[in-house]
């Protein structure tokens, strides 16, 4: 009976590894889509600019050219790009404009439209095309700051020399003067001249650059508290004229077109809400298996945010927003929420779009590497283990409640369902061999070289083993390999993304694969037990501040002093 079950449930495990398998394959598969996308663009882009030279932007037609010269070069995905322009007679600048290449301006009312006109027929054939500066709606980035640590400068700088050629302000928000990012803050503004640029010109300007002193908190988490006086701090001119709000973690490493790219998908999508991203977790050489654990956490977590570009679930470190639904006034209510005992600034406002059916989008460019902390210890990893899994008692709605409920449910028993069943395979396994070494050291013990008769039982434990255990293994097989194909699409793709990046490109041999997997295992061990905990503990310690849930929300905050 006991055997029965657990062969059922190993046969269980299989599905549930081949889901997992499915799920970074097609990650794997969006973001070689995306990355071929944008080399692509690159290299037709180069044969527009030659083929307009040649044709001094006269008679002739510059799409000709390109379809008989470069079609044989580029793959045929692209091909339909390139036969689409059609025409003669100026089609130079038409295709010229259309690639997104130079700086439009008022004066180009003819090329304007031709963009606008001939975009879409490129973007149906998986072209990427860098969107126009002079179409950019302004922009204010809220990043709430506490502390600084060894990267925290390049990276702030790296934010503030972003590609966009529109109004762009950034309101960085400590709850103190007296915190030790204002210092560094101070010294980046100081030392940094922004550049924003279209594909080709670039333009330099003066950093718009604010710190804003939000407080301590009382009745919501420092974050949500810090975001709500960022954004009421905007620049209201941006909801005014169509612009947006992206919501920043201090340590999230944007790639230089990533802030144009997500304004340009909603530009294009007015139906859409908001957009966001997630973190692909970048472990050091030589980091600590705690580290390990922190980034096998994530791992199932990023199919959600990669299988389709529309999604129920929001990442707080990535969300750009339409300023018009937060300012003035907070007409949508949001902030409210965020003040009202808030404690999750993600989950609330996941919750907030699926309750009143808001659309949200994840475009596949919008992955972001994230270092992990090479140096966690046991003690930090439980910290965050249990920081993550807090916020799911956390509620700010009877809404709000169901949906983090069945997802604190639901996560607990995949897990074990999961793991349970392939630690059982794994351990059969163990016996067999071990049944079999003893089998050996006894055939040797006694001097024999070959088997006699009954002996060949010896083998038997290693030739007949069971198909629970054989499927584990199958299942397991195919999950490691669509992880490593993943990773390695998601890296080739930062590559695109940030040719020039700030800290050096990171390399798939920096992935300890053993380590990964034996994380993978213990984390989802422990995570219906941190669950639990969590669930029947009404505290948890966020940044120095101990919090206190009561009935879902956010207890007022006592600090000592």
């Amino acid at each position: 009976m006991m055997g029965g079950l657990l062969v059922y449930f190993q046969y269980q495990a299989l599905f549930f590894w081949l889901v997992l398998a499915a799920g970074w394959t097609i990650s794997a598969l969006n973001r070689r889509k995306e990355r071929l996308r944008r080399l692509g663009s690159s290299r037709h882009k180069t044969v527009d600019n030659k083929t307009h030279r040649c044709s001094g932007g006269g008679g002739g037609s510059p799409d000709d050219a390109v379809a008989g010269d470069d079609a044989r070069n580029l793959p045929s995905s692209f091909g339909c790009g390139v036969a689409a322009g059609g025409g003669s007679g100026g089609s130079g600048s038409v295709t010229h404009a259309d690639a997104g290449v130079g700086n439009a301006n008022h004066g180009d009312k003819v090329d304007g439209a031709v963009r606008r006109v001939a975009s879409p027929a490129r973007s149906r054939c998986g072209l990427y095309i860098p969107p126009s500066t002079a179409l950019m709606p302004p922009v204010c980035v809220v990043m709430p700051v506490k502390g600084c640590r060894p990267h925290s400068v390049d990276n702030w700088t790296s934010l503030l020399n972003l590609q966009y050629g529109a109004d762009l302000e950034f309101v960085l928000v400590v709850e103190s003067r007296e915190d030790a990012a204002v210092k560094a803050l101070e010294e980046v503004q100081k030392k940094t001249a922004f550049e924003a640029g279209g594909p080709v010109g670039r333009m330099r300007r003066e950093v718009k650059m604010r710190v804003v002193v939000a407080g301590l908190a009382q009745r919501c988490s420092q974050k949500a508290h810090n975001l709500c006086a960022g954004i009421e701090s905007c620049d209201p001119r941006a909801a005014r004229e169509g612009g947006y709000i992206l919501c920043l973690d201090d340590d999230v490493a944007l790639h230089p077109s990533s802030l144009m790219d997500l304004v340009a998908d909603l530009q294009q999508r007015p139906d859409v809400f908001m957009a966001t991203g997630y973190p692909f977790d970048v472990p050091s050489p030589g980091s600590s298996f705690a580290a390990y654990l922190a980034l096998a956490y994530h791992l199932p977590l990023l199919i959600a945010f990669s299988v389709a570009p529309n999604t129920s679930f929001v990442w707080g470190g990535c969300m750009l927003l339409r300023a018009d639904r937060l300012l003035p006034g907070d007409p949508g209510g949001l902030l409210r929420a965020w003040r009202n005992g808030g404690y999750s600034d993600d989950l609330i406002l996941a919750s907030y779009c699926t309750e009143r059916r808001l659309k949200i989008r994840v475009p596949p460019f919008a992955i972001f590497p994230q270092r992990l902390d090479d140096r966690m210890t046991w003690a930090a990893w439980l910290n965050y283990l249990h920081r993550q899994l807090f916020v799911l008692d956390t509620y700010t709605n009877e809404h709000n409640r169901k949906t983090n409920h069945s997802m604190m449910w639901l996560h607990s028993i995949l897990s074990w369902l999961l793991v349970l069943p392939s630690l059982a395979a794994l351990l059969t396994l163990v016996s067999r061999l071990c049944k079999l070494l003893v089998g050996i050291v006894t055939v040797v013990a006694v001097g024999r070289y070959g088997l006699v008769a009954g002996e060949e039982a010896l083998l038997l434990p290693l030739l007949q083993l069971p198909g629970g255990l054989v499927a584990v293994a199958a299942g397991w097989a195919a999950a490691h390999g669509a992880l490593i194909f993943m990773t390695a699409e998601i890296l080739a793709l930062f590559r695109v993304l940030s040719p020039n990046p700030v800290v050096p490109h990171v390399s798939l041999s920096w992935f300890r694969w053993g380590r990964l997997w034996a994380a993978m295992m213990l984390s989802n061990v422990v995570l219906p037990v941190v669950m639990a905990y969590t669930y029947f503990t009404p505290t948890v310690v966020w940044g120095g501040v101990v919090y206190r849930k009561r009935r879902g929300k956010v207890a007022p905050i006592c600090r000592r002093g």
